[in-house]
């Protein structure tokens, strides 16, 4: 496997996807400027908003992500969290990055971690207090290598960049719906009181578009993520397996994940912009549990008695009874 062409490849990715997200802006400012014919007010505002959206998720994306779990620094006092500090800076050395990642525990008791950054020497790996509790040194290295491939491969530039842009466009689809219905509610009352509409229906109408305009670029958004996501799961599997020499530990990890999964809530703080960067989903859901065209489409991550099974090189129906009877 050629990982500096794999470099190369997410590289464009992000730009392409930085490209997409400006175009995508500039055709919700053009649709508002034609519904309240403003132009070019409303594009040239939209074009600004996800230009700074740009700049922010380049420069501070990994302090928002790390921010928005509740993530801290690892203190070293703790033998744990210095056990820890000490595995990245052993994995990193061995995969030969330059710069050894900062190190973060979140309080959540759901076995799980994930690393961001958008250049390498800005990068970091959040693991939660659960992963501490529960997985052993072994298995804890093949967490680690498997966020450290992420990083080695680029793909938590690309990975925070759509997380960034992804956050811009949830925000403009969940105020247009929110600003919708508080016109609607508003306006009915005043035909109420007035017994007939005024200008208030046009204005409803113009933020139901926008609303429409806003969702669908949103799920294009998630489609992207979707595409880009399931693949790198793999890939930095096998790069960790690569890195340790013990295919053993990120399968033993994956397994104690998979079990922790049944018993446990969603994990605290993570959210949809920010649920393809864990190494397994924090939202629990199904559909990254099962397989077909849709599962496919929709869902962030493989199924996990799948990347067992090939980290085991055994078959996944095996691993997916074993798995079904705990």
């Amino acid at each position: 496997m050629n990982y500096f062409a794999l470099q190369k490849k997410n590289l464009r990715k992000t730009y392409f996807l930085i490209l997409i997200f400006m175009l995508m802006m500039a055709i919700l400012g053009i649709i508002i400027d034609g519904l309240f014919s403003s132009f070019p007010v409303g594009t040239v505002v939209l074009i600004i908003i996800a230009s700074i959206q740009v700049l922010v998720g380049t420069q501070s994306g990994a302090s928002l992500v790390l921010n928005s779990v509740g993530a801290k620094p690892v203190n070293e006092k703790e033998f744990e969290e210095k056990q820890l500090r000490n595995i990245v800076e052993e994995i990193s050395i061995a995969s030969g990055l330059t710069v050894v990642p900062k190190v973060y525990v979140m309080e959540d008791e759901n076995i799980n971690a994930f690393a961001t950054g958008f250049k390498q020497k800005d990068s970091a790996i959040c693991v939660t207090r659960g992963l501490l509790k529960n997985l052993n040194r072994e298995e804890t290295e093949g967490v680690i290598a498997h966020e450290v491939s992420h990083i080695l491969n680029k793909d938590t530039l690309l990975m925070t960049t759509i997380s960034a842009i992804l956050g811009t466009m949830v925000l403009v689809q969940l105020f247009a719906w929110r600003a919708l219905r508080f016109m609607t509610w508003s306006g009915s009352r005043r035909s109420r009181k007035k017994g007939k509409g005024d200008s208030t229906a046009y204005i409803i109408f113009a933020l139901l578009i926008i609303a429409l305009a806003a969702t669908l670029f949103s799920f294009i958004g998630r489609i992207t993520i979707f595409a880009v996501s399931r693949t790198r799961e793999y890939l930095a599997d096998a790069k960790a397996v690569e890195l340790t020499r013990n295919p053993k530990g990120l399968s033993g990890a994956l397994r104690k994940i998979a079990k922790t999964q049944k018993l446990k809530q969603k994990v605290k703080g993570a959210t949809i912009a920010t649920a393809h960067l864990f190494i397994s989903d924090p939202l629990k859901r199904n559909i990254n549990n099962k397989e077909g065209f849709f599962a496919d489409l929709f869902s962030t991550h493989p199924p996990i008695h799948k990347r067992i099974a090939t980290l085991e090189n055994i078959p996944p129906e095996i691993v997916l009874r074993e798995l079904q009877e705990l």
